[in-house]
């Protein structure tokens, strides 16, 4: 293209021989900074595709850390809400007195549990160091910043309640009071009178009961925000 207009500048120089050379010289020029602005253009538009393929394949990554993280939500809601109710039927064993049977031992075996959400947040990670700033698409971007800055913040942080509790009131109150516990499955009192006597144990299973229903309240946002981005980031 620039032997083109080379081609036409000479022609319109050697039409006026006296303002030959300077036409001559004005025109390389000219065809000098066209084609700087051409070579720019083209090195912006390989920038911008490199960019372009390389947020599309971030956000690839990203769709798959959430599908992992759908289903590790679902099933930690359903696993919590079990404990949940387990644990409001322990509330009332304790607070009637109850007779021991294998439904209280399953229940007791559900109390006080801390069960951690693994997150996968690789894709959110590189997506972070290419600069969150250059994806053009704002809600998506602002979905992106809920779920993994709010939403995951969240549930970790209601699990590291969770497992306070746990670790600090349970684990010691099971050494002392079980002769057998299996997490999440069964557990056996040494004596069942002095545990439904035990203003303390019901004290304690009733605050750990709100926690456990805002863990849940946790889980449940981060879901409803993984399942919105999954939807609207690419196939």
């Amino acid at each position: 293209m620039i032997g083109f207009f080379r081609k036409i500048r000479k022609k319109l120089a050697d039409d006026n021989k006296p303002l030959k050379y300077i036409r001559y010289a004005l025109g390389e020029i000219v065809l000098v900074v066209i084609g700087i602005l051409i070579a720019l253009q083209v090195n912006n538009w390989n920038e911008d595709y490199k960019e372009s393929l390389a947020i599309k394949n971030v956000l690839y990554e990203i769709k798959e850390d959430l599908i992992q993280d759908k289903a590790e939500l679902e099933r930690n809601i359903e696993l919590r809400t079990q404990d949940f109710e387990a644990q409001k039927r322990i509330i009332i064993v304790l607070e009637t007195n109850s007779s021991f049977n294998e439904n209280v031992r399953s229940d007791l075996g559900r109390i006080h549990l801390a069960r951690n959400v693994f997150s996968v947040s690789k894709g959110y990670g590189l997506l972070k160091e290419l600069n969150l700033g250059t994806l053009r698409d704002k809600e998506l971007r602002t979905l992106l910043t809920q779920y993994y800055e709010r939403d995951i913040a969240w549930v970790h942080r209601e699990y590291e309640d969770d497992k306070l509790e746990f670790e600090n009131f349970w684990l010691p109150y099971v050494r002392m009071h079980f002769k057998e516990w299996e997490f999440g499955d069964y557990a056996i009192p040494l004596d069942y009178s002095q545990i439904l006597n035990d203003q303390s144990l019901l004290t304690a299973t009733k605050v750990n009961g709100n926690n456990i229903n805002n863990t849940i309240n946790a889980y449940n946002s981060a879901l409803k925000t993984a399942i919105k981005l999954i939807q609207q980031l690419p196939e």
